[in-house]
């Protein structure tokens, strides 16, 4: 995994909390679920499950 990651963070706004959190797939089947706003918060796993949107 690079340690110079990037990500645009003006997608997550304050008015979009749902935008705020992403994820990638990093290869191996190795998940990096990160904070566009604090890129020091992040979690790597092996397994990744689609919570879906709840309404």
């Amino acid at each position: 995994m690079s340690t110079n990651a990037t990500d645009d963070v003006t997608d997550a706004t304050s008015e979009d909390r749902s935008q705020r959190y992403a994820g990638l797939n990093i290869g191996d089947e190795d998940f990096v679920i990160y904070d566009r706003e604090n890129h020091q918060a992040w979690i790597q796993s092996t397994v990744a499950l689609d919570v879906g949107n709840p309404q």
